[in-house]
């Protein structure tokens, strides 16, 4: 039996090099074992030896990337590593912009192109900064207090989007948070409405007097 194999068949040494391209290209292999492991699960079964003579051959190399030392391609060299960084980085600032919304946004109102964002005390900042770093589209940039974010973007249309964006990430409706509300007294009841001319009700008739006809 061959040190190389694919399914029982003997794989060639050009198949597999196109494999071992499609795994670097893909995302950071910051190991030979890593590399393995990948290319058994592709159904190709190599031995250290034989993946070291096909990394010379193709002349990968380490370079620095994400978590450390990864390998590169020559013509990709750092490039393919950095789209694939870039890759796991965008990944990270979505999560991180999903957690801390669902941590600590409570409220998400719009002002013509500003979002107000309302956070527990002390959490502002934290929220503003995820949204800076994710870089959103239409957003110009943030400004942060204790408890409250100022988004400002572009559009108003852009400012809608972005607070239905945000309260999808912390699981809420823009209903529920910031959108309209039924009117009411503080008693809790329906704010009483005016006639169309503005007046007031009629006192009722006094004792001895009766209404007009």
């Amino acid at each position: 039996m061959t040190d190389t194999e694919t399914g029982g068949v003997a794989a060639t040494r050009a198949g597999r090099h196109a494999v071992i391209e499609q795994i670097l290209t893909a995302g950071p292999v910051r190991s030979q074992t890593e590399l393995r492991a990948a290319l058994a699960a592709r159904g190709i079964r190599t031995t250290q030896a034989t993946l070291s003579r096909d990394l010379e051959e193709l002349g990968a190399t380490k370079v620095r990337g994400p978590g450390g030392q990864v390998y590169a391609l020559p013509g990709e060299g750092a490039g393919g590593v950095a789209r694939a960084a870039e890759a796991e980085e965008d990944t990270q600032i979505a999560a991180r912009l999903q957690r801390w919304c669902a941590e600590v946004l409570l409220t998400a109102d719009t002002a013509f192109h500003q979002v107000v964002l309302r956070t527990p005390p002390g959490a502002a900042q934290l929220l503003a900064s995820a949204i800076d770093h994710s870089v959103l589209p239409h957003v110009l940039g943030c400004i942060a207090g204790d408890d409250t974010v100022l988004v400002i973007t572009r559009s108003t249309e852009a400012a809608e989007s972005l607070a239905r964006r945000l309260l999808a990430l912390a699981g809420r409706s823009r209903q529920a948070d910031g959108g309209p509300r039924p009117t009411a007294d503080p008693a809790g009841g329906p704010r009483p409405t005016s006639d169309p001319a503005g007046d007031r009700p009629a006192d009722p008739p006094r004792t001895g007097e009766t209404p007009d006809d």
